[in-house]
């Protein structure tokens, strides 16, 4: 028996859960580690798996139930859970769900890479289809996807976080990102309808590129689906839109090059959620709230994605206020 402890959480709680998991499984756990938060990699005799912890049972049967459905309908790209038949892993307030590993590739996802992002789009549309079919089942459990409610949300927190962001940037670029948000947000919450014309879908809902994850053999997996919810797959093509655009150098022509992007791309709607900063605010408001922003580690980043893009991102915002007739 190999037990690895982050000190992140106390070696007591640790020990009592590995107890636990060898008691109830009836398994023999040869190694486990704390990957982050309430998140664990467990290694028994026969395989691995990823522990997770859900504070509310119905999450968890949820996650297990669409994991399920998602196979059963087709979508072999991505994981599984184990352990379904026998009683909930209930410790210390959380539900415990057993997913399955998957074994990473040498050469990880990367938005960086231009087959990469083709094929993560694809992954993301095929998706998509699948769950299109299978929002009926699960409409009635899932929140309706809201971004201009998230969207404000991120810019009232941003707005309270000014005094501690302009300690490291200058004023003129807040002010700017804020003008750029309000713009976009106000733009878009009149004109959203548009975009939802097409059947809904079950969406993702976070498409940043560590849930895009290459398994061994070379198939590129979706997983976590913590954040799923339903609506326009418009809604999930903006966040992978934005995530990918400073890999574009923020070319409005590049994004008119990539299928399932560019079939958006003439809906005033999608073009101003384009405009939303969503990255930036982001990444500052997460910076302020793990109050990690007197670490230069973390913090340089940030104000290199602010500041050295800016002009970059200003030239895209013109470009498509032309093309809206602003």
């Amino acid at each position: 028996m190999n037990i690895n402890i982050n000190r992140g959480r106390d070696d007591y709680f640790f020990n009592r859960l590995f107890s636990y998991l060898t008691r109830k499984l009836k398994v023999e756990i040869k190694e486990m580690t704390q990957l982050r938060g309430n998140v664990y990699l467990v290694e028994t005799g026969k395989h691995r798996f990823i522990l997770k912890g859900y504070k509310d049972l119905r999450k968890l049967k949820i996650q297990e139930a669409f994991a399920s459905s998602l196979r059963k309908s087709g979508f072999d790209q991505s994981y599984r859970f184990y352990y379904q038949d026998r009683d909930p892993l209930h410790f210390d307030g959380s539900y415990y769900g057993c997913i399955e590993f998957i074994e990473h590739h040498e050469k990880r996802f990367d938005y960086g890479m231009p087959s990469d992002r083709d094929e993560g789009i694809e992954l993301l549309n095929r998706f998509h289809d699948h769950t299109t079919v299978l929002l009926p089942s699960y409409a009635s459990m899932l929140p309706k996807t809201d971004l201009p409610r998230k969207w404000h949300h991120r810019m009232n927190e941003f707005t309270e976080n000014l005094p501690v962001v302009n300690g490291y940037v200058n004023k003129a670029f807040t002010e700017e990102l804020l003008k750029w948000a309000d713009f976009s947000l106000r733009n878009f919450s009149n004109s959203k309808k548009k975009l939802e014309t097409e059947p809904p879908a079950i969406l993702h809902g976070d498409v940043a590129h560590h849930n895009f994850l290459r398994s061994n053999d070379g198939k590129l997996n979706l997983i976590d689906f913590d954040l799923i919810s339903s609506g326009s797959r418009a809604f999930d093509m903006l966040q992978y839109a934005n995530r990918i655009l400073p890999f574009l150098d923020w070319r409005f022509e590049s994004l008119e090059k990539i299928n399932h992007l560019n079939k958006w791309l003439d809906t005033d709607a999608f073009l101003f959620g384009l405009l939303y900063p969503a990255d930036i605010l982001r990444e500052w408001n997460r910076l302020v709230r793990d109050r990690d922003h007197s670490n230069p580690y973390r913090l340089a980043p940030i104000v290199e994605m602010t500041v050295s893009q800016f002009q970059q991102r200003k030239q895209f915002q013109e470009d498509v206020k032309s093309r809206l007739g602003f």
